[in-house]
């Protein structure tokens, strides 16, 4: 990076040029290209001022779009992740469906003959039975 005392090719190349008019006019209309001078040294530093922002502004841009690419990259290798486990995602859900179906089918029977047994309890006073009567109804209706 430059310093300030240090000029590039280009801006050497203005300043010879501007000192070449300088002593041009100089030999013939003295001090009314004072201002003229002041406009082209302040126009040559703003457009210096307005080359270094630019030259910000584009890192400013190519860092942007790194981190772009960055995040794109990650997404990408994120769809490519979810696409491969969808099959198998959508495989076990599949079989969990069906698992959930026979348990609820399971839950249905057993609930039904927990209505069962309470009605055969009640029509046979089971509560006047021995526990091992009442151990033996519920292997021989559950399988327990």
């Amino acid at each position: 990076m430059m310093t300030s005392c240090e000029l590039n090719p280009v801006e050497i190349h203005e300043m010879l040029s501007l000192l070449e008019s300088d002593l041009h006019f100089n030999s013939g209309s003295g001090s009314s290209d004072q201002p003229r001078l002041a406009r082209m040294i302040s126009n040559r530093e703003s457009a210096k001022r307005s080359r270094q922002r630019k030259k910000r502004h584009l890192e400013e841009l190519n860092n942007q779009l790194n981190q772009l690419r960055h995040t794109n990259q990650h997404l990408k290798n994120r769809l490519n992740w979810l696409l491969h486990q969808c099959p198998t995602l959508l495989k076990e859900n599949h079989h969990l469906g069906y698992e959930c179906i026979l348990l609820q089918s399971k839950l249905s029977t057993l609930c039904q003959l927990l209505v069962n047994m309470h009605a055969v309890s009640i029509s046979m006073n089971v509560n006047h039975l021995p526990d091992s009567c009442v151990s033996e109804l519920y292997v021989t209706n559950f399988g327990l």
